[in-house]
Parts: C-alpha cells; structure tokens; sequence
C-alpha cells in the first residue's frame, strides 16, 4: 500500500491496473475524482439528490464488482458510458421524475445542434400545451407563461388553491410523459460536453 500522496498522482491506467488487484485505495481515490462529475450529470436531469446518489452509488459498486474483470482503456470514457445508461435505464423505467426547466437551461448553454434540438424541445412542449384538456392548459399557462401563484390563479378562476396545485400535477406528468421518446437523445446531446 502506498501513501495518499503517490496515488494522487498516478494516471488513471495505473489505478485501474491496481484496482484490478484489489487496491481499495486506488478504488477510492478513483470514486473522489469522478464521482462528484457523475453526481452533477445526473443531478442536472433529475434535480433529486437521493435519485443521483444512489446512480452514483450503483455506478462505483458496479466497478468494483467487476473489478477483475476490466478492460478500461479509458476510465472517463468508461463512466460517459455507464452514467448514460443508468440515466437511460432509470427513464425507461419511468422512475425518474425529470425537472423541465434543468433541461430546457442546460440545452440553452450549448450552440448549433443543440440550438436546434432546444427549439424542438420547445415545439413538442408547446404542442403538448396545447393537446391539455381547456381548463388543464389555462391553469397551466397562467402559472408557467403568466408567472402566477397558485393562489392568484384560484382567484381569477373562482376555484380552490387545491383545484390549481392538481391541475398543474397533471399538466407536468403529461408534459414529462410526452417527452419521454426524445429523452435518450437529449441527455446524449447533454451528456456529451460534461467530459
């Protein structure tokens, strides 16, 4: 075993190489460089820190169990990978609960293709607004394009506060639903420049 301070600078293929020996320190200090990256991928979809911790958690249990076995030749490109399909997996289980507004900020900070898969975003949303049953998408648009409180839209709607909080429930969970098809592709797209 070697002192904390030698492992910290040894490259990722030599910690690999010691990891497939066993080495829980090379393990370790594998888990403190990339584990906080993994976490901030996913945390930027899901916004639910339980959700990221443990897709972190499963990803470096993963690694270790597997351990003997590796063939990484590149550690990041590794992780790239295996987050992405944990985060694809959780989807299609429809586990997660997405937070619109994370994807629609981190498509915003990228050019081009992004750009244009961002304007894409926007259409399908919109489209989806707009197939809510009336009362449904009135709420939903006074609260999200009109920035009301939940209170003022009961008022001017003459119904209860309860009324307004399911109403917009059921707006989100069908706006999340019918993104759900395009979800691999825009986290791939995300995904992408993080590493």
């Amino acid at each position: 075993m070697l002192p904390d301070k030698e492992y910290q600078m040894w490259p990722d293929t030599e910690l690999i190489a010691m990891l497939r020996a066993d080495d829980r320190k090379a393990f370790e200090l594998l888990y403190n460089r990339y584990s906080s990256k993994i976490y901030q991928v996913a945390y930027n979809l899901f916004r639910d820190r339980d959700v990221c911790e443990d897709l972190v958690q499963e990803l470096f249990i993963d690694l270790w169990a597997k351990r003997n076995h590796l063939n990484i030749t590149s550690l990041e490109w590794y992780l790239k990978v295996a987050i992405k399909n944990r985060v694809l997996m959780y989807i299609r289980t429809q586990k997660a609960t997405l937070d619109l507004s994370a994807i629609a900020t981190l498509t915003e900070k990228y050019t081009a293709d992004s750009k244009l898969m961002q304007n894409d975003i926007s259409t399908i949303l919109e489209n989806n607004v707009e197939r809510l049953p009336e009362k449904c998408r009135q709420i939903f648009k006074l609260s999200r394009k009109e920035y009301l409180s939940n209170k003022e839209i009961a008022s001017r709607l003459n119904i209860s506060t309860k009324t307004v909080e399911n109403q917009i429930t059921i707006a989100l969970r069908y706006l999340r639903t019918g993104l759900t098809d395009y979800l691999p592709l825009i986290i791939a797209a995300l995904l992408t420049p993080l590493f």
